[in-house]
């Protein structure tokens, strides 16, 4: 059994890893049907679904890091402003 904050995929907890180093990045965990939670940002973009048993965890795990690429910048961002 897996423990409440971590995703039953190697992968996945790895990006989730990176993806908490990130400022203004967050891992929700919300079990809905098919999905484990998401990934949001502070700037209030459509966040990124991660699935609870997603085909081909690398691939979704390398999803989630190129999400986390894309909006690694809106944490620093709303700093500024």
């Amino acid at each position: 059994m897996v423990g409440r904050g971590r995703h039953q995929h190697n992968e996945i907890n790895a990006a989730f890893k990176k993806v908490r180093k990130v400022d203004g990045l967050a891992v929700v965990e919300s079990h809905n049907r098919h999905r484990w939670g998401w990934v949001e940002c502070v700037c209030g973009a459509t966040p990124y679904q991660v699935w609870c048993t997603p085909r081909n965890p690398g691939n979704h795990a390398k999803g989630i890091l190129e999400w986390v690429a894309d909006h690694s910048e809106c944490g620093k961002s709303e700093e500024i402003s």
